[in-house]
């Protein structure tokens, strides 16, 4: 944790953001903010199709569907430049489809709390919510699961 608030309060963004590194810390720092450029375009993605769907339990699942393959796509592509650097257990073949089966495991954990959540509160209030939680599902079978036994 203090090697990570070092390098955010000098300022050193190209160490913090680029540098090879074995610190889980700063990993997971790195892992969260590619995930919330990946939120924003998966957001972006629900909400476009939420406001063309109108309100439906189909629209909460096609609307989530929609933003979720944009945000992997996009978490995979920035993930593999910034975070997980390491090769994966497996071949490059096979990489974004054990990513992708990882993220369907997301994906459904997605849809079950926003069929929850959204009893309760707004959809959009609650994909935000659910979002934090699933992207630490995300993050720990990714490293877990894909990536060598590095932090």
């Amino acid at each position: 944790m203090k090697e990570l608030l070092t390098l955010f309060f000098s300022l050193r963004w190209r160490e913090l953001f680029f540098a090879p590194t074995d610190n889980g810390i700063i990993k997971f720092f790195r892992y969260a903010f590619v995930g919330g450029i990946a939120f924003v375009v998966d957001y972006c993605g629900f909400v476009l199709t939420s406001v063309l769907l109108g309100e439906s339990t189909f629209s909460v699942v096609a609307a989530t569907t929609v933003g979720f393959i944009a945000g992997l796509i996009t978490n995979f592509i920035l993930s593999k430049k910034f975070v997980f650097t390491e090769s994966a257990k497996v071949g490059a073949a096979g990489e974004f489809m054990v990513y992708a089966v990882i993220g369907i495991g997301g994906y459904i954990f997605n849809i079950l709390l926003m069929l929850l959540f959204v009893r309760f509160i707004n959809k959009y209030a609650a994909k935000i919510i659910v979002a934090l939680i699933v992207l630490v599902y995300n993050y720990l079978a990714r490293k877990i699961i894909l990536y060598s036994g590095e932090n």
